[in-house]
């Protein structure tokens, strides 16, 4: 009977033990667990897109996570940063003490301003750092260290961000000939020169340089002036346009205006502008850009008689017809030696006054002879 019984005792026993056992195994494994993670830091870069320009503010969350399974009662954090390439704009909370030189934050204890941490807990600490040169990553280190619970020590977890590229800036530039223009020997020909911040950060210095045909084009002015021309190569240097029209700001344009004199016409002239020794805020140099300008210069149009002004004829008046000019011709005419009077003059023709007078002129004598007559007969 006995003999029946123990194995089934056995069988029934086997499972109740592996069952009971179970919280000591799992006790043990969530204590190997705390010792080597006991709490979770978690650091990443705010922003979508890892490249930023220089001059830009980065903003990194560190996450802190309590994985034991003990209050946090001292949580002590360092944060180091690269500062070949990052300075420190700001934190929440803000840090106990800041080392610009070596690059670390340190808060001696995030409980103060958190209060404890329970376990499975999380806090949030915000660091803002500004890009100050470029560089190929983004270095930038949060570590927990010294961490305690109520009866020890604790094991402290860090995480670095080095995703990331700064990048400087540059000024490119676009020279064009302004609108409405043609080149035309013995014209002006004004050039405009647009130079564009495209970084972050203010520019506080660069040189612009000029280079023309001084065979093809003559320079007449600028503004700014210049602060040297060559007139023989062709050359005309601004050795800093920012001490005449300021510093140029973060994705601001200004520009520059060049008038030259086209001298001949040609086909073939190259005009350049070129920046050089550009300098941001923090000393870091820019990339400069040029832009040439293909010149075709024209022959000024000869000139070109004008026509005369027309007679439009009105609706309803006849057109206007050419009318000849007649001309006096000279023509000799002979005249008898009989009709000139004493005087050699010409008559000149008989009127009918003249008529009348010539006949009354001719009777007269004759009435005269018979009025006499007539006198002396007798009665």
């Amino acid at each position: 009977m006995i003999k029946r019984v123990l194995p089934i005792l056995f069988a029934a026993a086997v499972p109740l033990l592996f069952l009971f056992s179970l919280p000591i195994f799992s006790q043990t494994v969530q204590y190997v667990q705390a010792q080597t993670n006991d709490i979770l830091v978690d650091k990443q870069l705010q922003r979508a897109d890892p490249v930023v320009r220089v001059g830009e503010t980065l903003t990194f969350t560190i996450r802190i996570e309590n994985q034991s399974a003990f209050t946090v009662t001292t949580l002590p954090l360092s944060d180091t940063f690269n500062t070949a390439v990052l300075g420190f704009a700001t934190a929440i909370p803000a840090p106990d003490t800041v080392n610009t030189a070596t690059g670390r934050l340190d808060w001696a204890d995030l409980t103060t301003f958190f209060g404890d941490l329970p376990p499975g807990q999380v806090i949030t600490v915000v660091t803002a750092f500004i890009a100050e040169h470029p560089a190929t990553a983004i270095v930038n280190r949060a570590e927990v260290h010294d961490a305690q619970w109520e009866d020890g020590d604790l094991s402290g977890g860090g995480d670095a961000d080095d995703s990331g590229e700064a990048i400087g800036g540059s000024l490119p530039l676009e020279k064009r000939i302004m609108d409405g223009i043609t080149p035309t020997a013995g014209l002006p020909l004004t050039f405009t020169i647009a130079i564009t911040n495209d970084g972050a950060i203010t520019t506080t210095a660069f040189a612009l340089t000029e280079n023309y045909d001084p065979t093809i084009i003559q320079f007449s002015s600028a503004v700014p002036p210049p602060d040297f021309v060559d007139e023989m190569t062709g050359i005309l240097t601004w050795t800093d346009v920012t001490s005449s029209l300021g510093d140029l700001p973060a994705f601001g344009t200004l520009s520059v205006t060049v008038v030259f004199t086209a001298l001949t016409s040609t086909t073939d002239s190259i005009n350049q502008a070129s920046i050089s020794g550009a300098v941001d805020w923090y000393d870091n140099d820019l990339a400069g850009g040029a832009d040439d300008v293909p010149i075709t210069i024209i022959n000024q149009p000869a000139p070109t008689a004008t026509p005369g002004p027309t007679n439009t004829p009105q609706p309803g008046a006849p057109a206007p017809t050419s009318t000849p000019i007649p001309t006096a011709t000279a023509t000799a005419t002979a005249v008898p030696a009989a009709a000139f009077p004493e005087t050699g003059i010409p008559p000149t023709g008989i009127t009918p006054l003249t008529a009348v007078l010539a006949l009354i002129a001719a009777a007269l004598p004759g009435v005269l002879w018979l009025w006499r007559q007539r006198r002396r007969l007798p009665e």
